[in-house]
Order: C-alpha cells, then structure tokens, then sequence
C-alpha cells in the first residue's frame, strides 16, 4: 500500500512541466496584452477628424463585435478537431501564426473595413487559441485545482509585462506614449510569431483515444454531444449572461483613464492584473473551502461593483474610487473566467474537453462579448459620441451604470441556476 507521502507526490506535477505550461500562458497572454488594451486609443485617435480619420463614431464598440464573432463558431470547432483529429498544441500553433498574420494585416489597414476583417480574423484565431492552452494546462497537470491557477498565474505576468512594455517602459525610452500609435501592433506581430513557434515543443496533448474491450486497436471515444450534458448546458447558459459585462471595461477603460488625464493609463491599468495574481493565489484556497459556483458567482458581482466604483469615480471626480475599479480585476476575471474553465473541465467527460473549453470561450467570450458589444455600442452613441454632437457630451457616469446592472441581472440568473435540483445532485 503505498505511503501517504508517495500518493501527494504522485498528484503533483514536475517542475520542468510547470515552467513549460506557465512560459505558454505568459506567451499568449503576452501577445494579446502588448496591442489590444490600446487598440481603442488607437481607434479614437483616428476617427472622423481625428488623426487620419480611419474610423467612424461609435466603431470603438461595434469593434468588440469582431471579437464577439470570433468566439462564435471558431473555438468549438477547433476543440471539436482536438478532441478527435489533431494535437492540441499543433492547432494552438497554426492559431498564433495566423493572429500574426492578423495583426500585421490591422497595421498595415487604411480602411475600417479593412481593420474589421482582421481584427474578425485575429479573433477567429486567438480565442481557440485560448481554448487550446486551457485544454492543454488542464489534461497535462497532475492535480488540476490545485496547480491551474498556479500556472495561470504566468500569463497574468506576461500581461502585466505587456501592459508596462507599451506604457511605461517604451515612452520612457522614446519620450512619447505609443497608445495611439501602431507600433503595438507590430509588437504582436513579432509576439505571436514567437508564441507559434514555442507551441510546437510543448508537450503532446492528443486526441481523446480508447482502446477496444477485445485489444483490436485504439479508436476515437464515443461520447454524446456535449450539450446533452445537462449541468454543463446549463452552465454554457449562465456563461454568456455572466460575460456580457465584461466588453464595457475591455473596450472602453483605457479611453476613458486617457480623456479623464489619468498618468500612464496602460500601465495603470496593471493594478488590475497584480489583483489577479493575488486571486490566483488564493483561488485553490477558496475552491477546497466552498467550492467552484460560490467562487463563480462572487466574480459576477464583482463586475458590478467595478462599474459602480467607474460610475461614482467618474461623477465624483473621484480618483481613488477609478483605480479601486481597477483593482477590481482580480476577482472579476478570475473568479468568473478562470473558475469558470475549471468547472467546464469539471462537468464534462474526458473525451469531449476540448469541445467543453471551446464550447465555454463561445459562450463567454463569444455570445456574451458580442451581446455586451451590442449594448455598449449604443451607449457609446447615445451617452459618449453621439453623432452630430459637438463637443462630444462623455457622459461617462451613466455610460459606466448600464453595465453594472446589467451584472446584477446576470447575477440573479446565476443564483437561480445553481439551486436547480440538477446542480444539487451534483
């Protein structure tokens, strides 16, 4: 019988495993952060009259939409080939590439419709991608609650080295902001090729195979369709409600800390990732102690707490109550996206987890994105840039309330979706 000692050090992961797993999360999250926080700043410094006049009022919003279809269709399917016909981290690979593609294309744009596509493009690739490195992380690790927030935590980091790269450490060097400048993008042009490479040699994660009962040979594993898995149908439900918040402060926080005169917006904006190193920490904590849905359900409110901080910070003039919204992140994110990816790869069975990952980003960061992109679209056209509007009136305080209730709302749904009785038996 084996000794208590040798069972904890069999349900750990190795260090070279570790590294490996944590230096994809800070690759891919670095290649997204190095452009997308300042993506917006860029936008609004050319729209109309404003710098080479690219973009139209309100594209700022409708933009998120890319994302939104990006993350429809494309994630569920790549899982679909990962779970049955391709290696995990081959796909991730060809997903970087084309992201790289996709960025150098927005760079070299000089028409909206031009940048639409790639951004459509970039998207249709980073969010598999995403799905991939979750895929990858949770089929790899020994002890997944105990170890996944660990290795997330790296790509944390590569955000926060992103977000000080682009607004701290480059105006330094140059004496001038890059925010609303294109130089980001070919900083993620260059990143994501590096990430593609660097997929190549990560471990093999490959498709869900079984063996005959009679030895005949291995075979694809036949499952149901993953949304016949009523728990975690239910769950993909509640993702999309819970997400939709979450476009009013991608798209739109670094435009309003650069209107509002705030130091270094993108580097400010960091505070938001050191929360989610302190989150990580103590996610595993918190998942022995009360479980994954309490965890889930505190992000979602946390969402609206966030945009009710902005709301009364923008009101108020009040600096202090801007950068607790901020530091709101860590709870925001963590607890809604990470704890959500871990109870996707809880509810569903081993053969269809790539699909469940993907099937998670299409509800999250897809149907939820796009619905949030929507709604924010028309508040930015009725209460930021309203179209023959001079000066633009920027009413940022009940711009920053639409989205708080509308967490609030999601939350409620939540609630009643955890008490069904098909959770309680679970």
């Amino acid at each position: 019988m084996p000794s208590p000692a040798a069972e904890s050090t069999a349900s750990r992961s190795s260090g070279p495993l570790l590294a490996r797993l944590a230096a994809m999360m800070f690759l891919l999250y670095w290649s997204f952060g190095i452009w997308v926080v300042t993506v917006g700043t860029y936008i609004a410094a050319n729209t109309e009259r404003e710098g080479r006049g690219i973009f139209s009022a309100g594209f700022i919003g409708y933009s998120a939409v890319a994302g939104a279809i990006g993350s429809v269709l494309s994630p569920a399917i790549v899982g679909y080939l990962s779970d049955r016909f391709f290696s995990a981290q081959t796909l991730l690979a060809v997903m970087q590439f084309a992201c790289a593609a996709a960025t150098w294309g927005m760079h070299e744009s000089q028409t909206e419709l031009g940048f639409l596509t790639c951004l459509l493009v970039y998207f249709h690739a980073f969010f598999p991608a995403m799905a991939m490195t979750n895929k990858i992380a949770l089929s790899q690790l020994a002890n997944t609650d105990a170890e996944y927030p660990s290795v997330r935590i790296a790509g944390t980091l590569g955000w926060i080295a992103a977000g000080l790269c682009v607004g701290f450490v480059i105006p330094i060097m140059i004496g001038r902001s890059i925010e609303a400048t294109r130089i980001p993008l070919t900083l993620a042009t260059i990143s994501s090729l590096v990430m593609g490479a660097y997929a190549l040699t990560l471990p093999p994660t490959l498709p869900a195979w079984s063996t005959d009962a009679d030895g005949a040979g291995p075979r694809l594993a036949a499952a149901a369709p993953a949304l016949q898995n009523r728990p975690l149908a239910l769950f993909l439900l509640v993702a999309v409600f819970a997400c939709m918040a979450s476009a009013a402060y991608n798209n739109y926080a670094n435009v309003f800390l650069n209107r509002e005169g705030f130091p270094y917006p993108a580097a400010s904006m960091i505070i938001g990732q050191i929360s989610d190193i302190a989150c990580l920490s103590i996610t595993p904590w918190l998942i022995a102690r009360v479980g994954l849905r309490p965890v889930f359900a505190v992000g979602i409110l946390a969402w609206s707490v966030r945009y009710s901080l902005l709301a009364a910070g923008s009101y108020f003039g009040s600096a202090w109550s801007v950068y607790a919204a901020i530091a709101v992140h860590g709870p925001c994110f963590v607890f809604v996206f990470v704890a959500g990816a871990m109870l996707v790869n809880q509810l569903a069975i081993d053969s269809q987890r790539g699909t469940a990952q993907g099937l998670f980003t299409v509800a999250s960061t897809g149907i939820g994105t796009l619905l949030g992109a929507l709604i924010m679209g028309r508040a930015q056209t009725l209460l930021l840039t309203p179209e023959n509007v001079t000066p633009a009136p920027y009413d940022w305080p009940r711009f920053w309330l639409v989205p708080a209730f509308c967490s609030l709302a999601a939350l409620g749904l939540t609630a009643y979706v955890f008490k069904l009785s098909i959770w309680r038996r679970r």
